[in-house]
């Protein structure tokens, strides 16, 4: 009984690349679009998330951004990048596409509400918690094109090169604004975490 069962198990997701994917893809294959979906969804949708700071703006965003796969599929061409590279490409197209329509602008003098000291040697669980939930809300202030380095290179994991592919700019714009990026949050974190140069 057992091996009958463990014959007709599919494979694991994992072992096809999303490159691999793409001729199934291009297909129409269920399969294939879902082990893509499944694995990129997330990521897709914390970075929309991040960008925007609206939980349905980034689930409209998610979506759009796989139905434009099904769309092109069959135009993309692993020579020319990888497919997670191109999805976050779509997804910030999205996102911007949105914040022109609605016209929402993130201004970096918003007040900061309540500060976090530490007391003592140990910061307890909630204390971290306000400070990571703080954490969010300043990376919210940054200005897009710093936000959306910070959070690809930072949070994503992804190479100064593929995240200059998304943002469409040279790598070396990329290591500034990052630089830019890091050293504008830590100057609003000072407050927080009561440091003092």
């Amino acid at each position: 009984m057992w091996r009958r069962w463990s014959r007709i198990q599919p494979e694991p997701e994992s072992d096809n690349s999303d490159e691999s994917l793409l001729p199934a893809l291009a297909r129409g294959d269920e399969a294939a679009f879902l082990a893509v979906y499944r694995r990129r969804q997330g990521s897709i949708y914390r970075y929309a998330l991040h960008l925007c700071g609206n939980e349905d703006v980034a689930a409209e965003v998610v979506q759009e951004t796989f139905l434009t796969l099904l769309r092109q599929a069959g135009r993309l061409d692993e020579a020319r990048g990888k497919v997670v590279a191109w999805l976050f490409a779509v997804a910030r197209n999205q996102v911007l596409r949105h914040l022109r329509t609605h016209r929402q602008h993130l201004s970096l003098d918003e007040d900061t509400q309540g500060e976090l000291a530490a007391s003592g040697c140990v910061i307890t669980e909630l204390e971290q918690e306000q400070l990571s939930s703080r954490m969010r809300e300043l990376m919210a202030t940054l200005p897009p094109v710093y936000r959306e380095v910070l959070v690809l290179c930072d949070m994503q994991e992804l190479s100064y090169e593929e995240v200059a592919v998304i943002a469409g700019c040279p790598t070396g714009t990329v290591r500034s604004r990052l630089h830019r990026a890091r050293a504008m949050l830590a100057g609003k974190l000072k407050p927080l975490v009561g440091y003092s140069s």
